[in-house]
Order: C-alpha cells, then structure tokens, then sequence
C-alpha cells in the first residue's frame, strides 16, 4: 500500500463544516424547506428516557455555576466504564478536548491519517505544528494502515491521530496495532478519537477507553454520539494520571454547562439502552449497505459504525445527486471537502427503518442509478 503524504502550515484558512442542508439548497437554486437530514451521524433512537422524562427539572440549574471540572462527566466514565476520575477529563464535547491537546502537550509535529474528522488537522496547526498527512487508499476502500507504515510516518513526527471508528470511513484500526504503535514509540503520542466506539457490537473488547493506561496514549471519547446529545456537548479524554493531571492544570473552568453535566448522571443506568441502540443500528446499517451495494450507481464502504460513506458512480457532478436528494425532501453529507474524497463521496448516517427504506428508494431513482 502506497500512502500519500504532504505537510502544511495554517495561514488562517477557512473550513466549513458539513450538514447545513439550508446552505445547500441555496448553493443549488433550491427554496430551503424541511428535509430528512442523513448528515447527522446520531443515535437515531434520541436521547434515553430519564433524559427525555426529566427535562423540565433542567431549568433550576441554570441559576447556578456548574461544578469547576465537570463533576457528573467524570461520575459517568466513573460508575459506568471504571475509569478513575485521576485518569478522566471531562470537556465540553470531545472537540473540545480535541484542540486543547497538541497545545498542551507540546506537539511540533503530528502525522494525520486521512480523510478523517478535520479538526485533529486543524487543532495541531492552530497550536503551532506541522501535519502531515497520511492517506488510506480509495481504491482499498480507506482500510486501515499496517502498523508498519504507521510506525515509519510516526519516526518523523511526535505525535498521531486516528479515529477509532475512523469518520467518515467508518473503518477500524485493530486495535492490536495501535498498542503496538505505542509500544514502539514510547515517546511519542498516540492520540485516539473513540467517539463512535459505542456503536460497535463488541465495542468492549474492541476499545483502548477501558485497556489499562498507557503513558503515550490518549483516548477521546464522545457521550453526544451515542447518546444523542450533540446540542448538550459531553465527553472526556482519557489517559495515564500523569498526562491528565497536566491537561487539567491547563484547562478552562466550567466548560461543562449544569444541565449537561447532570445529563451525564442520568445515563449511567442506560444499560438496555445501550444494547437495544447497538442491536437496532447494526441491523439496519448491515440492510442499508447490502442494498446499496447490490444496486447500481453506488460504491459504499463497509461500514462498522452508525454510518456509511458512498461513492455515487453513476454520473460526473455529485451535485447532481445531492440535488435530487433535496428535491425530494432528503439530505446527505457532501464529503468532497475532506482531503481525498473530492471524487463523489458522500456519508449517510444510519436512521430509523422507515427513514432508511426512503432513503434508499430515492437513491434507486437518482440519475444513472
């Protein structure tokens, strides 16, 4: 396997995040109006129901400053997954965690592997750093890199981000490789996005969030994903006590609003939740791409998380395609503005069946298909 690579500095160079189908439609000539939004890649399930059920007793906490450090994050990583709050570090969503990494920790120069979530990218060179990029291969369907390669790009650099289910790929690092990795660069970090982790059907047995701590290696784990709370932010980064304690000593007070912090309590006990999300999603997410791949016009990779990425074959201008979704009331993330996915990728993220059946209907009746 051949990767890619290429380093840059930031000179203050916009991005626009995906999933503003308003913004779309306006770009294509459309009249903006309600659609079906497949770009979001949530829990279609919603939020838990002590969530839902408790709502109206959120209001009291808003007169009141919430704990300095994000108290009922870290009881959640506490109760639930045994994480001790030494090794714990809650932030205002993952991204959050993201950014305050590379400048912490001191990062000069950290090995991206793409196309991936562009604010590991964006965070290293806002703390001053060089990136450079290692590509998974299209052709390959983005599987993941030998540890070989990994090791030799990560000579040159002190740093490496991966995400574990990689986004948008939906592929998976095995994890055997990246204890390995870290094994053999001791002094150099392995910086790990498990936000998606959650909705692997062994995820247990598959994530680094619950291995004994590894000095070099960091976990960023995400509770919005999951849980469907994307407006609330939750999540925490997850380490050796050392690595923590210094995040911690550099980190913002009250970044976890009250309301989100007592969210974090009330699904400790998600239990059934949980199994019942990882249950409904696998089917439906093992349907969808079995039927997109039996059908013509559409390339998707084999997915392991709640979503998918596509390759629309059928015609020249993804546009096209993305135009024919609104017009009929539905809407994909265009991913052409992750480094390698210019050639008519999309994402689509795992909704209910009834939503699916639309989707893929549509899709069967798009140009060329």
């Amino acid at each position: 396997m051949m990767a890619e690579q290429g380093t840059m500095n930031y000179r203050g160079k916009g991005y626009r995040h995906g999933g503003s189908p308003a913004a779309d439609m306006i770009r294509l000539g459309l009249d903006p109006g309600p659609v079906l939004d497949f770009s979001v890649n949530i829990n279609p399930r919603g939020a838990p129901a002590p969530v839902r059920e408790r709502w109206s007793e959120f209001y009291e906490l808003i007169g009141n400053y919430p704990a300095i450090e994000g108290d009922g994050v870290t009881r959640f990583y506490e109760e639930r997954f045994g994480i001790p709050r030494t090794r714990c570090l809650p932030g205002n969503g993952s991204t959050e965690l993201i950014y305050m990494i590379p400048r912490v920790l001191g990062v000069e120069h950290a090995v991206v592997v793409t196309p991936s979530y562009h604010d590991y990218e964006r965070a290293t060179l806002l703390a001053g750093a060089r990136v450079t990029r290692l590509r998974l291969s299209p052709e390959e369907d983005f599987a993941p890199l030998p540890v070989a390669v990994l090791s030799r790009a990560l000579e040159e650099a002190d740093a490496i981000w991966l995400g574990r289910p990689n986004n948008p790929t939906g592929t998976l690092a095995p994890k055997r490789d990246m204890v390995e990795l870290a094994e053999r660069h001791p002094d150099k970090w392995v910086i790990l996005d498990e936000a998606f982790v959650q909705f692997l059907e062994e995820w247990q047995e598959e994530s680094l969030l619950l291995e004994p701590p590894m000095k070099n290696v960091l976990v960023v784990h995400s509770l919005t994903k999951f849980y469907a709370l994307a407006g609330l932010r939750l999540g925490a980064v997850v380490g050796h006590e050392q690595t923590i304690s210094l995040l911690k000593q550099a980190k913002e007070p009250w970044t976890v609003n009250a309301v989100a912090d007592r969210v974090a309590t009330l699904i400790i006990g998600a239990r059934d939740y949980d199994e019942e999300s990882r249950r409904v999603i696998a089917q439906e997410r093992d349907r969808v791409y079995t039927k997109l791949k039996e059908g013509p016009g559409y390339r998707p990779c084999n997915p392991t998380a709640n979503f998918l990425l596509c390759r629309w074959e059928a015609g020249q201008d993804l546009d096209d395609l993305l135009r024919h979704l609104l017009v009929n009331g539905l809407y994909a993330r265009d991913c052409r503005n992750f480094p390698g996915l210019e050639e008519g990728f999309f994402r689509i993220g795992v909704r209910r069946r009834a939503e699916n059946d639309r989707l893929l209907e549509v899709l069967a009746s798009a140009p060329g298909a």
